[in-house]
């Protein structure tokens, strides 16, 4: 019965660390900088397209952070907010090679 009690006491801190959520390797991934060659937009996207294309233009062909990425996930919140659509959109953006992804979505 002892050893049992001691080897659960053992096992109790193990597991606590193994959900660490610093531990999960997803976190260390998009933490870490990443080459963006280019950037679009996909789904529902404003008429003028131009407004993303300055936007994107400073951050292409760069190593971004995921700070980096949202804050251009914010200043792409701010142009459809600009132009009435706000709370109506969400935006998630996707890293696929060295292509970023920006993707809004109409929300009900």
């Amino acid at each position: 019965m002892r050893a049992s009690f001691l080897i659960l006491l053992l096992l109790i801190p193990v597991n606590a660390l193994a959900q660490n959520s610093s531990l999960d390797p997803t976190v260390n991934v998009t933490e870490k900088p990443v080459l963006v060659k280019s950037i679009v937009m996909e789904g529902f996207v404003l008429q003028d397209k131009n407004q993303f294309v300055k936007l994107f233009k400073p951050y292409r062909n760069k190593y971004l952070t995921a700070a980096d990425m949202d804050e251009i996930l914010h200043k792409i919140q701010g142009i459809y907010e600009e132009n009435g659509y706000q709370q109506l959109v969400s935006i998630t953006y996707s890293i696929n090679k060295h292509r970023l992804v920006y993707t809004a979505l109409m929300t009900s």
